[in-house]
Parts: structure tokens; sequence; C-alpha cells
């Protein structure tokens, strides 16, 4: 999305995106806190490097490579 010079700032939210991995890592579990904050700072590293244009999925896990489409989803 900001990966070609544009007139303004495009950006869109990051929320669902940072928290997809880390609920997964996390299931609610005491002993799964460290692995899913660690979670957390590679999204948002991630998310940070997007934003500027410079993401690669290069070195994703499996389960961010997963994608959250879901087809036919509603709010």
């Amino acid at each position: 999305m900001n990966q070609s010079p544009n007139p303004w700032h495009v950006s869109f939210s990051y929320a669902r995106a940072l928290q997809n991995t880390v609920l997964k890592t996390w299931k609610g579990q005491p002993e799964n806190v460290e692995t899913a904050q660690k979670a957390l700072l590679i999204r948002a590293k991630a998310n940070s490097m997007a934003q500027l244009g410079r993401y690669s999925a290069e070195g994703e896990n499996e389960e961010a490579k997963k994608g959250m489409f879901q087809k036919g989803y509603t709010y």
C-alpha cells in the first residue's frame, strides 16, 4: 500500500493484524503469556514495516502466513 510514492499518507487499522496471531498463541493460558508477548512484538514490527512500505513476508511463521480472510464474513 505504501510501496510507491503517494501525494498523501495511506493507512488502515492494523488492530486485527496485531491481535490474531497473539490471541491464537495465548489461548487464554497463563503459561502462554511470554510466548504471546513475543508474538505481539513480532507482529508490531511487521506492521510498522508495512506502514513504511517495507514489509516482507519472509520469515513469517505458519500461523501468520494463513492470513485472516474469511469468505462471507460480516460484522
